[in-house]
């Protein structure tokens, strides 16, 4: 086997939450690309829908988009109902869905309401229990399960007034660490940490203000096809030693913070 064999993922099924035009697109395609079955959700269907038609047009791409909302059980059960009917057992899961993020002009540190913090917790935290509860027997059976979580900066340093979306990713934090140990070694359980990311590379303009490409070592934003080789190296065997672990990919803000 080559080095570039390992990076391949031909003929496992990968299922992606939180599909939107960004790092969840591109690490589909990607996927794709590697000869993966993906499976792709989000809430907006229209969205799912042209992504996967631009994986099925590739040359040996295979896509299936099913709606999901990755705060409710009944969704994710749904989810990987459609992808074992369609794909087989599954193999990998990216945990991309993220929610619970509370701005200055939301009303400040006391906008996190009840509601917030529930949001947070079932999207940033349960979704990835249950995905993992959902999977855990058929990833036992193969023996060559992965599960990432896409992690944030935010769950390392504070960024108020969002402290109920921290405090989330703060505990997946937690969560990672203790599934890596839990469901070894049949399943390796990883974090991919991105920082400020649009589409395009450019600040967004909900961003703007809060000086966020300030605050890491490359002074830019980032553009979110360059989370996509991180996500490759956790999802294949070229990580195959790796498990607990998380990958930054956020410009240095986490590991040059003063």
């Amino acid at each position: 086997m080559s080095v570039l064999d390992r990076f391949r993922l031909d003929g496992r099924t990968a299922i992606l939450t939180g599909v939107g035009p960004g790092v969840g697109e591109h690490v589909a395609k990607a996927f794709a690309e590697l000869g993966a079955n993906v499976v792709i959700s989000a809430r907006s269907q229209d969205r799912l829908d042209r992504i996967a038609k631009e994986i099925n047009a590739l040359d040996g791409g295979r896509a299936l988009a099913v709606a999901a909302d990755a705060g409710e059980r009944a969704d994710l059960e749904n989810l990987v109902t459609k992808a074992r009917e369609t794909f087989g057992p599954v193999h990998i899961v990216l945990n991309n869905a993220a929610a619970g993020v509370v701005y200055a002009h939301d009303g400040g540190l006391w906008a996190n309401t009840d509601e917030v913090w529930k949001t947070a917790m079932d999207v940033n935290v349960l979704a990835t229990w249950r995905l993992a509860e959902m999977t855990a027997q058929e990833m036992e059976a193969h023996g060559n399960g992965v599960i990432i979580s896409v992690q944030s900066c935010g769950g390392f340093t504070p960024i108020p007034p969002a402290v109920a979306y921290g405090v989330s990713k703060a505990a997946l934090a937690f969560l990672v660490r203790s599934l890596a140990k839990a469901l070894a070694p049949h399943t390796r359980v990883n974090a991919l940490c991105v920082g400020s990311m649009s589409p395009d590379g450019q600040e967004a303009e909900i961003h703007k203000g809060l000086g966020l490409a300030e605050r890491n070592a490359i002074k830019r934003f980032g553009a979110a096809d360059e989370a996509v080789g991180a996500a490759i190296l956790l999802a294949s065997d070229a990580s195959s030693y790796t498990t607990g672990s998380t990958v930054f990919v956020e410009g240095g803000r986490v590991g040059t913070v003063a």
